[in-house]
């Protein structure tokens, strides 16, 4: 057996970085076994390395390798998992984006629409619309209209009510509705942000 004094791992310094009493050599053999991945072996070192398995497991216990590979690995999967947050981060922009967009045309095509020959068929679609995109984008429940009375459906509420309405009324409440979707526009691009810091 090897006579090998065992090291302490310093706290200042990463496991896997090279430790106080630590040679290059002996550095150069962990970084070999560090960067074999998740399928290393002690085995599989000592061979590559052309050394004695004994002696490698004798130096890897001295030397705390499965210890710091293990940190090591650690470290890679929270870096991966930044990665991909980061990059799930920068798809729901561009995704807000695309949906801004579309919302917007909603927005243009409603200030253009006339009340007096849109059905309640065609509002209660463009509610539909309206309010899945906000969902989509502000991750709201799935009901975001409250209903009261018999229970019934937020959209075939607002059906009814629609129905109901004369044409002045059919228009205003179109222009809420596109009022409240260029609010969630820009809301979404910002603009509102800058707005309240031109004010303020």
């Amino acid at each position: 057996m090897t006579n090998l004094t065992p090291i302490t791992l310093h706290p200042n310094l990463d496991p896997w970085e090279r430790q106080p009493k630590e040679s290059q050599k002996r550095y150069a053999q962990f970084c070999h076994y560090r960067d074999q991945g998740r399928t290393r072996t002690l085995r599989k070192s000592a061979e590559s390395l052309a050394l004695a398995e004994g002696y490698v497991r004798d130096v890897a216990s001295a030397f705390k390798w499965r210890e710091r590979v293990e940190a090591y690995d650690r470290h890679l999967d929270r870096q991966y998992e930044a990665m991909w947050l980061e990059e799930r981060r920068k798809a729901a922009e561009t995704d807000a984006k695309i949906l801004g967009a579309a919302i917007g045309k909603l927005a243009q095509r409603l200030t253009s629409l006339n009340p007096a020959e849109l059905t309640a068929g065609d509002f209660i679609r463009l509610m539909d619309v309206a309010m899945r995109h906000r969902r989509v984008l502000f991750g709201d429940p799935t009901e975001t209209i409250a209903v009261t009375g018999d229970g019934s459906n937020a959209l075939a509420k607002q059906f009814e009510d629609f129905a109901q309405m004369t044409p002045e009324q059919r228009r205003a409440r179109l222009g809420e509705l596109a009022a409240s979707v260029n609010q969630r526009i820009k809301a979404v691009d910002g603009s509102d942000d800058q707005d309240d810091e031109q004010e303020g």
